[in-house]
């Protein structure tokens, strides 16, 4: 899933659209969720990395040390608090069905409500089932993630582009 690096905007809102419809099986969800985060964060910390061949799918790393070093080096602003807070609980919440086979609804509504708090709109209806709200949340988080990432992405791009022709 390494291609995910390339991915424009809109190949990433196909991909959380693809991955998250039509699935009504919350565990299922859950761990998609949180495959898919990982591969977010990846493409995050490579682009942090000072190290141009970085490869955090193949590094070996485990998904809260990922998560301590967003805490550590993102560059998320006030919403840092928030997305790290956010994106532990959703480990905690795959952890509960990996180690356990348990899913936590409680957990899950403060994840949410965590996720909200990030988006300071609350863009979900409160009549949605969870496995819908659990779906909005993770892919309104993986976007911020991958919004970062992107916006760098692009800098980065455009600075050696222009770098070049000097």
């Amino acid at each position: 899933m390494e291609q995910i690096r390339d991915y424009s905007l809109e190949d990433f809102k196909e991909l959380l659209l693809n991955n998250f419809k039509n699935i009504y099986d919350l565990e299922l969800l859950i761990l998609k969720g949180h495959i898919i985060t990982e591969f977010t964060i990846n493409c995050y910390l490579e682009n942090l990395s000072n190290n141009s061949d970085a490869n955090f799918f193949k590094g070996g790393y485990s998904h809260s040390l990922k998560i301590g070093m967003i805490e550590h080096f993102g560059r998320f602003g006030e919403r840092s608090s928030g997305i790290i807070k956010s994106l532990r609980l959703l480990n905690k919440i795959r952890n509960g069905i990996a180690h356990n086979l348990s899913v936590n609804e409680q957990l899950i509504r403060e994840y949410i409500n965590s996720v909200l708090q990030i988006a300071s709109t609350n863009f979900i209806n409160p009549e949605y089932e969870l496995r819908l709200k659990f779906s909005l949340s993770t892919g309104y988080l993986c976007a911020e993630i991958f919004g970062e990432y992107y916006e760098e992405r692009e800098k980065t791009k455009s600075n050696n582009g222009s770098n070049k022709k000097h």
